[in-house]
């Protein structure tokens, strides 16, 4: 115990000075903008398939894949299995499971009419767009030190992208160490 407590002694003003300086990446406080989106609203919309018809499309697959199960002698006990374990999947699931699996925006483009969004945080963020319209990205600027990184997830906000209401894109902006 004592070992331990001598160990802490000798880590704490590191830790301290790691808390402390989390503002300091490179010279460069994260109190202000690393960069900017600026979008617009787009005049048309795109039609897609609501939660409650892709529900409505996944039972269709799933009679037909107990149709094509069903017709091998060899496969009839395991269609029965898989078609009442998708129903009881779908039944149980509902509309609410599709919706669930967003992850909470760092970011959204809020306003209707379109603006700017100033990103604050380097790495990457999750833009959403919650305005009620399709928007377009109009451009997205880094702000020096920062630069515009490729993103691990699809699709990256850049320059045309027209984001659904209720979508996603992605940004990621780097601030390399000197």
């Amino acid at each position: 115990m004592i070992r331990l407590t001598r160990k802490l002694i000798r880590i704490a003003p590191t830790l301290a000075f790691m808390l402390i300086g989390e503002d300091a990446m490179a010279g460069y406080s994260n109190n202000g903008s690393i960069g900017s989106i600026t979008y617009g609203p787009v005049p048309q919309s795109i039609p897609v398939l609501s939660g409650s018809m892709l529900v409505v499309l996944g039972f269709l697959f799933a009679v037909l894949a107990f149709r094509a199960l069903r017709a091998h002698s060899a496969s009839k006990p395991l269609a029965s299995i898989v078609a009442v374990g998708i129903l009881i999947l779908g039944a149980a699931s509902g509309n609410q499971l599709i919706q669930d699996a967003w992850a909470p925006p760092q970011y959204s483009f809020s306003n209707p009419s379109g603006g700017v969004l100033n990103v604050t945080v380097p790495g990457e963020s999750s833009v959403l767009n919650n305005s009620g319209q399709l928007q377009r990205v109009i451009s997205v600027t880094a702000t020096s030190p920062a630069v515009d990184s490729p993103t691990s997830q699809q699709p990256r906000c850049t320059s045309g992208l027209a984001v659904q209401n209720n979508s996603f894109c992605y940004i990621n902006f780097f601030i390399p160490i000197c």
